[in-house]
């Protein structure tokens, strides 16, 4: 079953890109055994735990996160004998919450908007039931080195393979920064010169412009002083550029995305297409783009993606423009 994860394919964009000078290639992530890129990282914690001892016979792996992780670490759990308990965001989409379900995973309460210390932090949660009980062991995938390691193994041999080295540049979501520093750090110890582009989402109540990661990234004044709130995998040696785009630029290009090219791509990864667009828009023929795809849109289709949820949050442009205008009722 787990030869199921990984060797996931390469597709090439070709309406979108009529007017780009280079390629751009999109890793469609959701092939693998769980539906999305976070198996490869499930399994290789989970392997590496068994193969130093860190998880036991018998214990049980908790993980926090928005459920692919999850998910993935769940599966490869089972098969190696290990019950899962997840702690879960109120927004975690039904379907995710059914399929930890489905996969017997025990789901508890958590929160991710609040600072790290406040209580019903899953972070806090989770170091609670670790110190707690003997037989929980948490899998830390924002700190855990074989979250990068796993995309350093698989991901980035794997493009560099299906591009023939002629990648020139690689383009992921940042989340936890396993994807990018991973597959980023392979790719570049190949062919240095090759561009590693981070993306993520710019909220209203969390503006990109004054993240610490953003800032000391680019030494914004006062970058300094900041303090270091980002996942301890996002690897500022690798990448050398961030982007951040809307939550309605996302959503809005999504559907362009599956209507022209047939992709039905989650959020993070419509972002990165989108991005990888607009950079090889201004490149030249010799350019490879490679955008990581992390997951299915199916995985969306009862937030982002859904008529009703678009106009209940702000969103009712976006669901004018590709579901049409409601009907005023007489």
């Amino acid at each position: 079953m787990l030869d199921l994860i990984g060797n996931t394919p390469l597709v090439r964009l070709n309406v979108l890109t009529a007017e780009i000078p280079g390629s751009v290639f999109v890793k469609l992530d959701h092939y693998n055994l769980g539906g999305s890129a976070k198996d490869r990282i499930g399994v290789n914690i989970l392997r590496e735990a068994l193969a130093t001892g860190r998880l036991r016979s018998g214990d049980r792996i908790i993980e926090t996160g928005q459920g692919n992780t999850s998910i993935g670490l769940a599966i490869a759990g089972l098969l190696a004998g290990h019950s899962s308990r997840v702690i879960a965001k109120p927004d975690l989409s039904r379907q995710k919450l059914n399929l930890l379900r489905m996969l017997g995973a025990d789901v508890i309460p958590g929160r991710l908007d609040v600072d790290k210390t406040h209580p019903e932090h899953a972070w806090v949660i989770a170091e609670q039931q670790e110190q707690a009980h003997e037989n929980i062991w948490w899998a830390r995938q924002q700190s855990s080195p074989d979250n990068p390691d796993a995309h350093y193994a698989s991901t980035g041999p794997e493009i560099w393979y299906q591009t023939a080295g002629r990648v020139t540049h690689f383009v992921a979501a940042i989340a936890t920064g396993g994807t990018v520093s991973g597959t980023g750090r392979f790719l570049q110890e190949q062919n240095s010169d090759v561009q590693v582009i981070g993306t993520t989402v710019d909220l209203p109540q969390k503006p990109w412009a004054d993240a610490a990661l953003n800032k000391t990234f680019h030494r914004l004044p006062g970058y300094e002083t900041l303090e270091r709130d980002w996942p301890d995998n996002i690897d500022l040696d690798v990448i050398d550029q961030l982007e951040a785009r809307t939550k309605e630029e996302i959503i809005d290009f999504a559907f362009d995305l599956a209507r022209a090219e047939g992709l039905l791509l989650g959020p993070s990864s419509a972002l990165s297409v989108k991005i990888a667009l607009e950079l090889a828009a201004h490149g030249s023929p010799e350019d490879v783009f490679v955008v990581f795809s992390a997951d299915h849109a199916r995985d969306y289709t009862s937030a982002e993606y859904d008529e009703a949820w678009l106009r209940a949050n702000d969103l009712a442009g976006v669901a004018d423009r590709h579901f049409g205008s409601p009907v005023a009722e007489t």
